[in-house]
């Protein structure tokens, strides 16, 4: 997901052939998956296919004014595929299934993918879910909101944590009152249709009433998502980072005024730091706001960051 120049190029030979493999891998999964009678994650593995393969080639190829308009498409289309299962086969893939396989000391793909896209993934590439693939998010960037006014303080920065909580809680709910068992027999998946589908309401109706309540699209993703609770610090480290170079900054504040996450990536970039460890989604409109070409998206060290408080503009 290079910040790419201006004007429409094909892509690094490497970047195709990366999403060529991925999108042919997936594909094949998929296939193996349908004819196995796994038709939910089969039609999950085509979405991821076709998010990583030609959608993500798409933004690659894209010019600058288009390149926010075809990371929805990749957004969309990643979004679509951890939604799959809990449509299709009342398998929640959210938290929420993951503790509920935790309490039954069970393994599912609930688990699998908690610790690919939450804990472990999130140390190498960071938030990268929460800005190509979120389900929330895929819908919340359609609202015709605002971007927020800065970042709110107080108990508003302990919110995510009581997410996590009700996530956690849910799941007790679920396991010790209602009596759902992930794998038993006659059960669907993680969950029951029915809950599954209440929890996927309960989603979005927290997560588009809070960017309407405070005109912010990445509201939910600032103070309630539950996964940002435990991203906010498994992707400190990553080493998929937006990295600035200090010396062409100029200082303008266009890439501050771009960030959906409330980032003060002016101050970051001035000093050479690395943009938002933490807070980051990897977006990169700070990177195409930039009129200096002073920010960049790739691996590798970085200066570390700023103090934590620093990070954000309040």
């Amino acid at each position: 997901m290079p910040g790419g120049p201006k004007h429409s190029i094909l892509p690094h030979p490497a970047l195709f052939a990366a999403t060529t493999a991925v999108a042919a891998a997936a594909w094949s999964l998929a296939a193996w998956l349908w004819l196995s009678g796994n038709r939910a994650f089969a039609v999950s593995l085509l979405l991821v296919g076709l998010s990583l393969g030609p959608c993500l080639t798409g933004y690659a190829t894209a010019p600058r004014a288009l390149k926010q308009q075809q990371r929805r498409v990749v957004l969309f289309a990643g979004g679509l595929s951890i939604l799959a299962p809990s449509l299709l086969a009342a398998t929640s893939l959210d938290l929420e299934g993951f503790f509920a396989l935790v309490l039954a000391g069970a393994g599912g793909a609930a688990i699998g993918h908690t610790l690919v896209t939450v804990i472990a993934g999130p140390l190498v590439f960071g938030r990268v879910l929460c800005g190509w693939g979120c389900w929330r998010a895929m819908v919340l960037e359609l609202l015709p909101v605002g971007r927020g006014h800065g970042r709110r303080r107080g108990l508003w920065a302990a919110l995510p944590y009581a997410g996590l909580a009700t996530s956690a809680g849910a799941a007790a709910l679920g396991y010790y009152v209602l009596g759902h068992r992930p794998g038993a027999a006659g059960a669907v998946g993680a969950a029951g249709l029915a809950s599954v589908l209440v929890a996927c309401g309960v989603y979005y109706a927290a997560s588009v009433g809070l960017a309407l309540a405070l005109d912010d699209q990445r509201a939910f993703c600032k103070y309630l998502c539950p996964s940002s609770a435990i991203l906010r610090w498994t992707s400190r480290p990553a080493v998929l980072r937006v990295a600035a170079r200090a010396e062409v900054c100029n200082g303008c504040g266009a890439c501050t005024r771009a960030c959906p996450m409330d980032i003060d990536v002016t101050a970051l970039a001035g000093a050479g730091s690395r943009i938002g460890s933490g807070e980051c989604v990897l977006c990169q409109r700070c990177v195409q706001a930039c009129p200096t070409a002073a920010l960049r998206l790739g691996f590798g060290p970085s200066r570390p960051p700023l103090a934590r408080g620093a990070a954000v503009r309040p």
